[in-house]
This record gives structure tokens, sequence and C-alpha cells, in this order.
């Protein structure tokens, strides 16, 4: 079963009380969180007055999604003042919204069943009160068994966001019933958070479309992904055979359909809910992931292919993104710009902080554990050092760089199997150190590409062997 995301969502952000003209939400230095947590999701709750001329029957189904179609939602995270940013929903609709929150958070929108006081209320003459919930996806992916142990946006990170719900010029209601007009909206964002153990930096799930016109094959962008859909139902879609990879793996072949692709996930996840089965109607599953520890995903681009094209593609991803080595700096860069002049901070890999058993090509998506200098752990580990308004860099402590040349020097001694000194062991010996550097890993396949993070950490390794011992300059 997938893990809980144990949201508490009952603590809404100051002037989080809003009403909805055009736009609603938070410029950047305003989303306040309590301290001590991180936010999985923001969570909106909209309260809206319908006037009604006559008595008039309750929305149905489609309707009801054509009123949350109405809304619309965005998220942007400052990376510092560079003007790097990440962009994780741009303009997307809370009908769609819905769906992404229900593969991520395995969470439906709340109001539109009957008799929940939400948007499935029969209307009487007069002014009707109306209310729906709706959940913005920011970290917590359920089908990522350690999913609590490092997703969520920090304190921090919501202050250097942005976030705008706007509304449309139609009225979803006058287009349901003549008798009904919208008169007016109010809306309350919270935090949903959950309490966190360190100073955390998350990556926040993004959503894209994937297109290629006139193609047969669509790729999304390097991650982990966790769906790939195709606009509109399962039922009657005209897809076909498709031969889908992910990570570079063949996942489905010819004669694979999405109908196939979608009993193989429900025999994988038979404790899919009812509700998010209901995605299908909506939307074709191409690729979707089942829950499992993190290790046991795919991660990279996926790619699919029609065998037989016989429509556009009109795909949509959910996916965690690989970051560049130099957003990751701009992250620990953003957070040191907030902690007093003199101070230092240390940001290490949290799946390494956390003793997570992980392949190397998915640290990078368990975000960044923050130490401050004045707190037990900050002379510990290996990871990337900043000072308050300084550029953050790589470092190893002094007694691990001791350890490891002892290392090198033992690997590289003469042996009956190794007459030239191990530098397969050498190699290891590097790469223990740099999994706790943020931005190690920069390529889908692990530590195949040589990133900017592992030259540091060699020179600096190197460095600490050759003073000793200056012949194991060239073991590196």
């Amino acid at each position: 079963m997938p893990q809980e995301s144990t949201l508490t969502t009952t603590v809404p952000f100051p002037k989080g009380r809003q009403n909805l003209e055009r736009d609603a939400g938070f410029a950047r230095g305003e989303m306040r969180a309590p301290v001590g947590t991180v936010t999985d999701a923001v969570v909106m709750d909209c309260e809206l007055t319908v006037t009604a001329s006559a008595n008039t029957a309750a929305l149905t189904l489609p309707q009801q999604i054509s009123v949350l179609a109405a809304f619309s939602v965005s998220l942007k995270l400052h990376l510092g003042d560079t003007g790097a940013t990440l962009e994780p929903f741009q303009s997307v609709t809370l009908d769609r919204l819905r769906l992404d929150a229900l593969r991520l958070l395995e969470q439906d929108a709340e109001g539109l069943a009957a008799a929940s006081g939400g948007l499935a209320t029969a209307f009487v003459t007069g002014n009707n009160s109306l209310k729906f919930r709706a959940y913005l996806p920011t970290g917590h992916v359920a089908k990522i068994r350690e999913a609590v142990l490092f997703t969520g946006l920090s304190v921090e990170q919501l202050l250097d966001a942005e976030l705008t719900l706007s509304r449309s010029d139609a009225d979803p209601f006058k287009t349901a019933a003549a008798a009904l007009a919208l008169s007016s909206v109010r809306v309350t964002f919270s935090p949903g958070f959950k309490k966190a153990e360190a100073r955390r930096l998350g990556i926040p799930p993004h959503v894209r479309r994937v297109v290629n016109a006139e193609s047969d094959t669509i790729t999304t962008p390097e991650g982990l992904v966790v769906d790939l859909s195709h606009d509109g139902a399962l039922a009657g879609n005209l897809l076909g055979a498709l031969t889908v990879r992910a990570g570079g793996v063949l996942v489905a072949d010819d004669p694979a359909t999405p109908a196939t692709i979608y009993a193989d996930w429900l025999r994988k996840y038979p404790g899919a809910s009812t509700e998010e089965k209901t995605v299908t109607t909506y939307r074709t599953p191409v690729f979707v992931i089942a829950p499992n520890v993190l290790t046991r995903h795919y991660a990279g681009s996926v790619s699919a292919k029609m065998k037989e094209k016989a429509t556009e593609w009109a795909g949509r991803v959910l996916y965690i993104p690989l970051l560049t080595h130099d957003q990751v700096c701009s992250m620990v860069e953003q957070y040191a710009g907030r902690i007093e002049r003199g101070r230092a901070i240390l940001a290490v890999c949290t799946a390494m902080y956390e003793g997570m058993s992980v392949a190397d090509h998915m640290l990078p998506y368990t975000g960044m554990t923050i130490f401050r200098d004045d707190e037990e752990g900050f002379s510990d580990y290996p990871g990337l050092y900043c000072a308050a308004g300084g550029k953050p860099y790589v470092v190893v402590p002094e007694q691990r760089q001791r350890a490891a040349a002892y290392r090198v020097k033992d690997a590289m001694a003469s042996t009956p199997q190794h007459p030239t000194g191990n530098r397969r062991l050498v190699r290891s010996i590097v790469l223990d150190e740099c999994r706790w550097v943020p931005g190690a890993v920069t390529d889908p396949g692990g530590f195949e590409v040589i990133s900017k993070v592992r030259q540091d950490v060699t020179a600096i390794l190197r460095g600490a062997a050759s003073s000793k011992w200056a012949e194991l300059a060239n073991a590196f």
C-alpha cells in the first residue's frame, strides 16, 4: 500500500482568506507555513455564492467538472536572484488539477459528491452557498513508499514562491442553467503540511504537456515520471498498439495497448481507490507507476510510440524533474541568502542523511537537507557549503579526507590481483563521498556522466591523498 501523506490542513496561510474577482493568491514572501513543517500540497477551499431566480436541480457531475474548469492555478518557485525559477504548474485548470492530485496525492477534490454540501447541492430561489476543496500537489508522491522522508516544500521555499488562482470570464452556472448566476467567490488557502525532522529543500512534482506534431512518438522531459497519459477517455481511444520505454527500459510493446497497460497497472495495484480509477474517464494511461520503494521506480525520460499513427499525441506528464548543477546551486544560495551575515549552511543529499537504500540515479530526486553552522552535523558530512550572501561550493570534512586518503593508499597497494593498484576501488571511494553532495548526479544514468560535483570531490580527495603520498596523485 502507498505511504500516507498525513496532511494537516487546518492552519490557513496568513492573509489566506481572499475574495476572487479575477485573480487571487500570493506574491513572493507571502506564503508562510508553520515553522518546522514541509508542505506537500496547497489546499484551496472555495466558497461560491450562486444566485438562483428559481428552484433548480443540482448540477450533474459533468457540470460540476465544468465549474472546476472555470478556475486555473499557477505555481512558481524562485531559485535565487539570477532569475532562475521552477514552474511546477502553469495555468492548470482545476478539473485537470483534480486528476493530477488523484495520481500524485491519491486525494480527490472534495465537494463533488451528493449530500456533501458542495457542488452537487440543489438550488433554491435566492442566494446559495456551495463549497469545494482542491489540492495543488507540491511534494508527496503516494506511490513512493519513502516519500514521507523527503518530499515537501520547506517554509523557506514557500516564501520564495508565487501562487495565482484565476477565474475565467465565463459563468459555468449560467451555462448549466439559465436561472443560475455566479455572484462571488471566496477562497481560503492553507498549506497541507507534515512535521519536518530537519530543514529540507524538496523538489516539487511538475506537470507538462507532451506533444510532437505529425509524429508517432512523444518523449517526456528527464526525471522521475509518475504518470504519462493521453488526453481523452481510455474507452474508445485511437492510440492502438504502443511501444513504451521508461528510463531506456522497454516496459510495453506490441501488441500492448493502453487497455492492457491499464489492466497490468490494476494487477500491480489492486488497492487502487475507486476515485483514482475514474481518471481513465478523462485520460488514457500510457505509463503509470504502481506503489513501490523509490529505487524500484524508473528514472529518466519516458517515450511512447504508436505502432500505426492514427491520431495526434496529446500527452500529459507528471514527474519530478532532474535538476541541473546550476539549479541545485541556486536553491542552496537562495536559502543561504536568508541567514544572518557571518553564518553559513551545509546542504547534503536527503537520501543519504535519512539512510535510504537508493540507487545512485535516484539520489537527485530526494532533495536536500540543510544544516546551519551552529547545528550538530554541520561538520560531519560532505556537501555544498554556502556562507550568507556567498556562492555554494563542494566541501569534504577533513576527517573524511584523511580517512579517504588512507583508503586510497590501501587500494593502490600492489597485490597479485592488482599489481598496479585497484583504481576501481579508488573510484568507489570517491563516489562514497560524492553521494552526500547535492548535484552529484545530473544525468539519468547516475554517475555514468561525470558531474561538476564529482570533479570537485575528486580534486579534493586527490589533494588529500597526494599531500601524504605524492605518488597517489595518479590514482584518481
